[in-house]
């Protein structure tokens, strides 16, 4: 493990250059001293921080051999080891020795410099905690102002998008309680309602889950499952929305490929990309859907023959609340969280998700998903 010697663990590296030009003079009555460096800890390796305010890389490696016995002492013990050519000052944290002061060169240091010194590295240790302190408070306000971003966010969608399903089921409930369509178009209009429903479930799972994502965090429900049925599962709830010219082509082996995964996030994951593969081809076509694998992870293609996706734009096709607008897309309807979402499924579960498009022949995405 390498650290970076400028991370001085939240203290200002100005303080603690100070501290070590301070410490070297008070260590020295004869001006003896050849060198003085703050040296941070993590956890078996030193870095160095030198007094003259360089920030070369300085590392040398374990430091617990007969080279640095001093050094070992001070941050066994956190007193200071004074020897007849080098001072070591430990600096204190909370849990333990965080760093020490060294300084190279002197003779033995009396009384009154041993109280100066430890009285630095006091000074130093405080500096420590209180940008520490600072540090997080910075963080957690940042954290308050994104979530506020993404509450406000996560209102509008919901106001935009969920406005138009819900009409449509207000539209045909008001007809079917109204005894105002014909028998033959009951089924239709109870169908167009499960659908509408359904879409409604999705939009605000995906949101529901972002904002776990962004907030919590997602935890997985590993368990061993078979890829294949869960691509049948995610092609059979999807069916219903498939328009007129829309039809399935499934091309995969029917081995069962066994991994260790979250069943319902997978299926979540696999819906949005089919979901996307249908909205971006309003025209109809194939639908391509295939699996395979080797002894280490298994590939899922999601694949449509529709309006592709220009090579300036693909890189906002996996942000939050990304939307490619153009011309072409401007009356599809989304939140810009089906594929934000399924690629941090695929990379949370170890894998990713990868795009191939040339613009009106289509879109193919790649999922990879290491295997049990």
């Amino acid at each position: 493990m390498w650290a970076d010697p400028t991370d001085t663990d939240g203290a200002s590296s100005n303080l603690i250059l100070e501290a070590v030009r301070l410490a070297s003079r008070l260590a020295s009555t004869e001006g003896q001293v050849r060198d003085a460096s703050y040296f941070a800890l993590r956890s078996d390796v030193l870095t160095c921080l030198a007094a003259s305010g360089s920030t070369e890389t300085w590392a040398r490696g374990p430091y617990r051999t007969s080279e640095h016995a001093a050094f070992d002492r001070a941050i066994t013990t956190g007193e200071i080891v004074d020897e007849a050519a080098q001072v070591v000052v430990p600096v204190t944290g909370e849990v333990g020795v965080r760093g020490i002061i060294v300084i190279d060169g002197t003779g033995r240091v009396d009384d009154g410099q041993r109280t100066a010194l430890a009285n630095i590295a006091r000074i130093v240790s405080l500096g420590m905690r209180q940008a520490a302190t600072v540090t997080e408070l910075q963080l957690e306000a940042e954290r308050s102002r994104r979530l506020e971003r993404l509450k406000s966010e996560f209102l509008n969608i919901a106001a935009h998008e969920l406005r138009s399903p819900l009409g449509i089921i207000r539209g045909y409930a008001s007809m079917l309680g109204e005894g105002m369509l014909p028998e033959a178009d009951g089924e239709l209009a109870l169908s167009r309602i499960s659908e509408k429903t359904d879409e409604m479930a999705r939009l605000i799972s995906d949101m529901l889950e972002t904002a776990r994502l962004e907030t919590l965090g997602l935890e997985l429900e590993l368990e061993p499952v078979d890829l294949l049925e869960i691509v049948d599962n995610a092609v059979l709830a999807m069916r219903p929305l498939m328009g007129p010219g829309h039809q399935f082509a499934l091309a995969s082996t029917r081995d069962d490929i066994a991994a260790v995964a979250d069943r319902r996030r997978l299926t979540t994951m696999l819906t949005n990309l089919i979901d996307n593969a249908i909205k971006y081809s309003p025209a109809g076509g194939e639908i391509e859907i295939s699996c395979e694998h080797d002894d280490r992870e298994a590939t899922i293609l999601v694949r449509d023959h529709g309006i592709g996706i220009n090579a300036e734009q693909a890189h906002l096709l996996f942000t939050r609340f990304g939307r490619l607008v153009t011309p072409e897309t401007s009356h599809i309807r989304g939140t810009g969280l089906g594929l934000y979402l399924a690629r941090e499924i695929a990379r949370l579960h170890g894998g990713d998700i990868t795009v191939r498009s040339t613009p009106d022949s289509g879109s193919t995405f790649v999922v990879t998903l290491p295997l049990a």
